[in-house]
């Protein structure tokens, strides 16, 4: 069951807010401004209300960044 939450936190989730009620999808890994742009118009078009927000939260890479050590190199005279 944790490999299911870690896998689902790495994808990146759409959130398209309407004036009558919201939608939420899995942005493909690799899809362009293009495509998100032609998903939310098709989305905009079941809806009698408005497009009031969209949100985006991009999902972490599978290699984490980790920053790497700073090595101090003192001699002692």
């Amino acid at each position: 069951m944790h490999r299911i939450r870690e896998r689902l936190v790495r994808q990146s989730r759409v959130t398209a807010v309407f004036e009558d009620r919201a939608h939420s999808f899995i942005l493909v890994k690799g899809a362009t401004l293009e495509e998100l742009s032609d998903r939310l118009r098709d989305l905009g078009g079941r809806h009698n209300g408005r497009q009031v927000a969209i949100t985006v939260k991009f999902g972490a890479s599978s290699r984490r960044a980790r920053p790497k050590p700073i090595r101090h190199t003192s001699q002692v005279m």
